[in-house]
């Protein structure tokens, strides 16, 4: 099995794992009125999702 020689500072793992972090959801108006998340607004607009 394969063990490394030398232990990840927290650092490294940090930046390693940077683009793991959640982002915040983005909110678009549609015509039909209200906020809906943006990849669901051509869905909503269409009328097969329903807003919740």
């Amino acid at each position: 099995m394969a063990v490394p020689k030398k232990r990840t500072t927290r650092g490294a793992q940090g930046q390693r794992r940077s683009h793991l972090a959640l982002k915040a959801v983005q909110l678009v108006r549609t015509t039909a009125g209200g906020l809906v998340p943006r990849r669901l607004k051509k869905a909503v607009e269409l009328g097969l999702v329903k807003r919740g």
